[in-house]
């Protein structure tokens, strides 16, 4: 019996290595774990620095799948699902818009995470992915800072809605 327990995990082994080589997915691919909730220190939109008026007090939420957005009125301006690819610096992000008016919309950009600081920049409409941190024509960047607050429930507003 015990003959057939280390055949089993020996084939068990091999699978896994089998589809690691498959997908070209490492065991020790860095975990992107963003999840918390950020507000909007800086940006830039088409190469231009956005004005701070135009960012204070907006809330980002960000769960394990999603993205969302919230006024200073904490009323939702912009929501995505996102997927990040981890195997090359900078980490290649999707965002698949899921609040109107562009629902199905993709954006394809670049994020980087540094302990409570995250920096993404990404193509808006018609514009080209982005190959560095600064946003060119039809691009939108920006630095996220973490807040003090625990991360909330994946199903639940931010407090003051």
């Amino acid at each position: 019996m015990t003959h057939s327990k280390q055949t089993s995990w020996l084939v068990v082994a091999m699978c896994l290595a089998f589809l690691t080589a498959c997908t070209g997915r490492s065991a020790d691919q860095p975990k992107a774990d963003l999840t918390g909730e950020y507000r909007i220190v800086g940006g830039e939109r088409n190469g231009a620095s956005i004005d701070q008026n135009e960012l204070n007090n907006a809330a980002i939420i960000i769960s394990d799948t999603t993205i969302i957005a919230y006024d200073n009125e904490r009323k939702e301006m912009f929501a995505a699902t996102y997927t990040i690819e981890t195997k090359r610096t900078p980490w290649q992000i999707t965002m698949i818009s899921t609040k109107a008016p562009e629902v199905g919309q993709v954006a394809k950009g670049l994020i980087r995470a540094e302990q409570d600081k995250i920096e993404l920049v990404y193509a808006l409409p018609n514009g080209q992915t982005p190959t560095d941190f600064k946003a060119g024509e039809r691009q939108q960047m920006f630095v996220l800072a973490k807040t003090d607050a625990a991360p909330p429930d994946k199903d639940v507003a931010p407090a003051g809605t």
